[in-house]
């Protein structure tokens, strides 16, 4: 039983064998920027949460590889647990020039020393940061004039010493980086950086890293791509620096190129989802004359809604969909236009949603934005619009009936109506159809039962 969207895998025999947003233009497209881009460089890949950047981003790690491009990745937010982003850094680097370095012992040592350098620009700070935190705890008042002037000049010579030392650390450190780079002509051989999900790391953390790419990693060859969400990135500068700090101003000091990436249409990534979560072989089960169609019905609907939501948004809301399937026998309604539209109100229209589920009130308001929701003139957006409200109607029938019957009534008027558009008299004919079909023999939807499948899913945690 599938629940979710697998992490794609990328073959390095076949890198775009699961490209399911068709983004493999814009992947070649960049690898030959950055194999011709000047460095150092830092770009960034901007875009919102769950648009497909961490996909995207190793997809064009692995094209750089195929391309005999020395590459390295990594994940900041599954780094975030180290006192310094060098740190974290440094061991990555570790990993990944393992098998670049190999069987050249020049380049090996020069790395080598970098990780030493490294380890003691780690080092100095330590020190200087405790005896400056402990100066402030100390009582003046009992201190000795002239023991708190030898304390001074102390601290002041340590700071002093450790800021010289963590200079000639740093030198040292970016020499070293580009002995490791340097070419068998002698010039520097491009290193690409891939420093993912930036964005989800804990602010000082994001903050510090990227300081340390700009100052410490400026070094000839060094290509770094971040993959971001530049709105939440710049939320996480603000925490530390207060919320009136031009946030966005600050992050343009270390992002030279910045790369938006491209927005896919969603009925591709839409039809894999269901093929991947088994919603294909369920709706091919319901053969009767009134369900046959369910799956097109599903498909139109998600289309729809799917406009506006990122990608992790629309995986979630076929989670949903995939967790209702297994409630809803094949031999009974499942209403997916109206499931769908349900769902999506109860995670966007909070308030609306919740006055909707009550027994007694009726559906004006969640009619009213019908039109926001499932917006378009074509027949088929129309129709879907047209077939909810008569579905809204008659499961209003049982729990508000006055209104149910208080809005047949004025659907009759408008539809025997001689000066009305013809437009107004359509739809009202059509959803006067429609809520005499979902009444036939007595019977009308039962509302109940489809909101008590949404409501279940609020014992699920869909992240």
């Amino acid at each position: 039983m599938k629940l979710k969207n697998a992490i794609l895998d990328i073959p390095q025999d076949n890198i775009f064998q699961n490209d399911k947003l068709n983004r493999r233009d814009s992947v070649v497209n960049l690898t030959r920027l950055l194999e011709n881009v000047s460095s150092p460089i830092v770009l960034s890949v901007n875009a919102p949460w769950g648009a497909g950047k961490t996909t995207y981003l190793k997809m064009l790690h692995a094209n750089l590889n195929a391309s005999s491009c020395k590459s390295v990745y990594f994940s900041a937010w599954e780094t975030d647990f180290a006192v310094d982003p060098l740190l974290a850094f440094l061991g990555e680097m570790n990993s990944g020039l393992s098998s670049f370095l190999k069987g050249d012992s020049k380049k090996s040592k020069a790395w080598a020393k970098a990780k030493e350098a490294g380890a003691h620009i780690l080092r100095r700070g330590i020190p200087v940061g405790v005896k400056i935190a402990t100066a402030g705890l100390l009582d003046a008042d009992k201190l000795i004039e002239d023991e708190a002037a030898k304390f001074t000049e102390a601290l002041s010579k340590d700071v002093i010493g450790a800021y010289a030392n963590n200079k000639k650390a740093i030198a040292e450190f970016k020499k070293n980086v580009a002995e490791v780079l340097k070419g068998g002509d002698g010039d520097a051989e491009k290193l690409y950086v891939f420093v993912d999900e930036l964005d989800r790391c804990r602010p000082t953390y994001a903050i510090e890293l990227l300081e340390r790419i700009k100052h410490l990693l400026d070094v000839e060859g060094l290509v770094f791509v971040l993959a971001l969400d530049k709105v939440q990135l710049a939320h996480s500068v603000r925490a530390v620096y207060g919320a009136e700090f031009d946030a966005l101003g600050y992050l343009k000091r270390f992002i030279d190129v910045e790369f938006t990436l491209p927005s896919v249409g969603v009925d591709f990534f839409i039809k894999h989802l269901l093929a991947h979560l088994e919603l294909d072989n369920y709706f091919a089960t319901r053969k009767a004359s009134d369900t046959a169609y369910d799956k097109e019905n599903l498909l139109r609907t998600l289309n729809m809604v799917g406009r506006e939501m990122s990608l992790r948004g629309v995986e979630q809301l076929l989670s949903k969909i995939k967790l209702i399937s297994l409630t809803v026998p094949s031999n009974q309604y499942f209403y997916p236009e109206f499931v769908v539209f349900l769902l999506y109100i109860k995670d966007n229209y909070a308030t609306v949603y919740a006055n909707f589920s009550k027994l007694g009130v009726g559906g004006d308001e969640i009619i009213a934005i019908l039109e926001v929701v499932l917006s378009g003139e074509d027949d088929q957006a129309i129709w879907t619009r047209q077939y909810i409200e008569a579905l809204i109607i008659s499961g209003k029938s049982r729990s508000a009936k006055a209104w149910a019957d208080s809005k047949i009534a004025n659907l009759k008027e408008v539809a025997g109506h001689m000066e009305i558009p013809d437009i107004k008299v359509r739809h009202a004919n059509r959803v006067l159809e429609l809520v005499q079909h979902h009444g036939r023999y007595g019977n009308s939807v039962s509302l109940e039962n489809i909101l008590n499948r949404i409501e279940m899913l609020s014992n699920f945690v869909f992240d």
